[in-house]
């Protein structure tokens, strides 16, 4: 009985110590000491009333100007051009059916954003628009693979002295640039993921996922997860206990960016202004 017991306990105790290693960031954590200066316009300092569009370059002038960093998304067009794009499709943004990845960035550039005069712009006409005045949180989105994105974007960033990190849904493009250049900061982007996802599918990848033990792999610097499931438990340790730092996603109100910035967390927010926000509590 007694020995049964003692099988027990080690055994759970082998399993709480395999789920704390899992779980844990990098060694050394990265310095986040530029980028906690700022809070992150996500998409750019885009408008509701979609006058300045997402991902575009008025709306990264208009966050620059501001004084916000920003956060945007990366993927390849069909002759491998990266461009800033969040959907795998245009239809939501530029009204057509059709996705990025099978027009080359000419016959991209037929496509107008939100019925404006502003285009899918490309990612190194970004990064000579903002030239280091702000820092990036820079998505690699999961449309393309890891080992034909990454070298292309890495190509971009090398000679970059800007501040700026990376993040991705995709464990193996977070895990690339573990491998290939380890002191980039780099992201988990994570969300409460069931496996009906797009970025995830599969009830398993989804629990692995969402209770972040891809970072076995990863072993980012920041966690990036959705700020309605922040108080998730394994993010909860890995943040609180781990120091690992937090990056939460997309606030939206006041009351959600006073708990995140409070929390020390690096904020993404969409359709508020921090500043205002901070003179109105």
């Amino acid at each position: 009985m007694i020995l049964g017991i003692l099988i027990v306990l080690i055994v759970v105790c082998l399993g709480f110590l395999a789920w704390l290693f899992c779980i844990a960031p990098a060694s050394p954590r990265g310095d986040f000491a530029e980028m906690k200066k700022y809070d992150y316009a996500h998409r750019g300092l885009h408008e509701k009333d979609l006058s300045v569009p997402e991902n575009s370059m008025a709306g990264f002038k208009a966050a620059v100007e501001a004084g916000y960093g920003i956060e945007f998304d990366l993927q390849l067009t069909k002759d491998k051009k990266v461009v800033v794009h969040h959907d795998r499709s245009l239809k939501r943004v530029c009204g057509a059916d059709v996705s990025i990845g099978d027009l080359t960035y000419k016959e991209l550039q037929q496509y107008r954003l939100q019925n404006t005069e502003e285009r899918v712009p490309l990612f190194s006409d970004v990064l000579a628009l903002v030239d280091g005045r702000t820092p990036l949180i820079i998505e690699l989105k999961h449309y393309d693979d890891a080992d034909l994105l990454c070298p292309l974007v890495w190509e971009l960033l090398r000679n970059y002295k800007g501040p700026y990190c990376v993040e991705s849904f995709d464990p193996y493009i977070v895990q690339w640039f573990r491998k290939n250049h380890p002191y980039v900061l780099r992201g988990q982007l994570m969300g409460h993921f069931e496996g009906k996802d797009e970025e995830c599918k599969g009830f398993f990848r989804a629990l692995f996922w969402r209770n972040l033990w891809t970072n076995v792999l990863t072993r980012p610097h920041f966690e990036a997860y959705d700020v309605h499931f922040r108080n998730n438990i394994s993010h909860r340790i890995a943040c609180d206990k781990m120091k690992m730092q937090e990056v939460n996603w997309t606030l939206r109100t006041a009351e959600e960016y006073k708990v995140c910035k409070n929390a020390g967390a690096l904020c993404i927010f969409e359709f508020i202004r921090p500043e205002i926000t901070d003179e109105d509590e």
